[in-house]
């Protein structure tokens, strides 16, 4: 669908695309308005549920939600017109409104790398279990930090089966990696976690207390809505 609007701007629109012209920053920018949670990176999403968090002005929550959604910074937003902030939030809304799938996937591939969800969480290791408990407790800053302990460098497969490295520290630093990871793809993971992992670890070490399966419950259930 095309508009033409009066002034110096053209105003494109598609299913996913929203090119704009802004005459006061004097150049044309693309602004991608996802329509599935496929689209959306695990760190556009931690920033979404972390910034809208506690926003009571209506305003400030249109803002920052097309900020964060779409990646583009809260100054160019305050600059759109009117009419094109509401298209694109109209857009979100239809974002939100769809649920984030909660099917586990057991097996990612980033950059290469094959990557496994731990294949028994029964088994954690001490360490796993600290770090795991630690992470957690930061909610939604803390995903890509929980996913990069669950989900590590697979070193032998056959068929179903699969193994993984032994945790030590320095998995941490895929974390990053994680971040770019669609929410689509890993959200099942943190809901499987919350509901059998943490379980498992409450009852069979006793560390975990219910605030911290709280913290992912509110993460993984409760942010969902604009």
């Amino acid at each position: 669908m095309f508009w033409e609007l009066w002034g110096v701007c053209n105003y494109l629109t598609t299913l996913e695309n929203i090119n704009l012209c802004i005459s006061k920053m004097k150049k044309t920018i693309d602004i991608v308005v996802p329509t599935k949670w496929s689209d959306v990176s695990l760190k556009a999403y931690q920033n979404y549920i972390s910034e809208t968090a506690g926003l009571s002005d209506s305003d400030d929550t249109i803002i920052t939600s097309i900020s964060t959604l779409c990646n583009v910074s809260a100054d160019v937003v305050k600059m759109l017109k009117v009419n094109d902030i509401k298209e694109i939030y109209k857009r979100l809304s239809l974002l939100v409104s769809q649920t984030v799938n909660n099917k586990l996937f057991d097996k990612v591939e980033i950059g290469g790398v094959k990557y496994g969800f731990h294949p028994n969480l029964d088994e954690v290791s001490l360490g796993e279990f600290v770090d795991l408990d630690e992470y957690s407790k930061e909610g939604v800053k803390g995903l890509h930090y929980v996913l990069s302990i669950l989900y590590r460098p697979i070193t032998e497969e056959k068929g179903n089966k699969y193994n993984i490295e032994p945790y030590n520290e320095s998995h941490i630093k895929n974390a990053r990696l994680f971040e770019e990871v669609s929410i689509d793809l890993i959200n099942g993971a943190m809901v499987f976690f919350y509901h059998l992992g943490s379980e498992l670890l409450t009852s069979s070490k006793g560390y975990l207390e219910q605030r911290e399966g709280n913290n992912l419950r509110e993460v993984i259930m409760g942010g969902s809505a604009l």
